[in-house]
């Protein structure tokens, strides 16, 4: 026959296995806190501070204006400065007979836009 006892014993046995098999599972189961590594990101900026260095062109250090309207504007002051020295040594009568002749250019070009604009 069986035994009472046994089986009680086989029981508890039981149990505390089953104990042990959840205490197990749950400290291996238990989320790990997660480790921030530097590392990698400072060696990813590294690269990128040499690869952003040595693909920059390099700066021009002439002192002349290279580009177009750097020289455009150079052009413009030295325009206006010579028209202000010829304005400047000429008489009060040239430049009024100046200033009409520009008026009446002017006055004619309107002319001509307004009767392209009426056709």
């Amino acid at each position: 026959m069986i035994d009472k006892e046994l089986i009680h014993q086989a029981a508890e046995d039981i149990d505390i296995f089953q104990a042990d098999l959840t205490e197990e599972y749950e400290r291996l189961c238990k989320p790990k806190p997660r480790k921030l590594r530097l590392w990698p990101l400072a060696i990813a900026a590294c690269i990128a501070g040499f690869v952003a260095i040595f693909l920059v062109p390099p700066r021009e250090t002439n002192v002349e204006p290279q580009d177009t309207a750097k020289q455009e504007m150079f052009h413009e002051s030295l325009i206006q400065q010579y028209e202000m020295e010829r304005i400047m040594s000429e008489s009060f009568e040239e430049h009024r007979q100046r200033i009409k002749k520009k008026g009446e250019r002017l006055t004619a070009y309107i002319d001509q836009q307004m009767n392209l604009d009426n056709y």
